[in-house]
């Protein structure tokens, strides 16, 4: 038989980051899945662009979006290529 949906367990499943999974004691337990943190620089020069990283035979396309642009912390490749631009300057926090 499947288990009673409420008003609380619709909206944790129907959230992308979140899944309810059933616990032992017969409670619900919302399960959030955790994103890496991002590192966001500012553009000194333009407030849309698109930044172009050879990797490889590809291109990676970083797109400046209202004077900022955000990268994953665990992306090194991503985080050298932007902290040696020149008009690039990581915010802080």
């Amino acid at each position: 038989m499947a288990a009673k949906r409420t008003a609380a367990t619709d909206a944790a499943s129907s959230a992308d980051e979140s899944a309810v999974v059933p616990g032992a004691d017969g409670a619900d337990t919302v399960v959030t899945a955790a994103e890496p943190a991002g590192v966001t620089f500012t553009d000194r020069a333009f407030t849309s662009r698109s930044l172009f990283l050879q990797a490889g035979d590809d291109l990676r396309e970083f797109k400046v979006q209202a004077g900022r642009v955000t990268v994953q912390a665990d992306d090194a490749e991503a985080l050298a290529f932007l902290q040696e631009h020149a008009e690039l300057q990581q915010l802080d926090g």
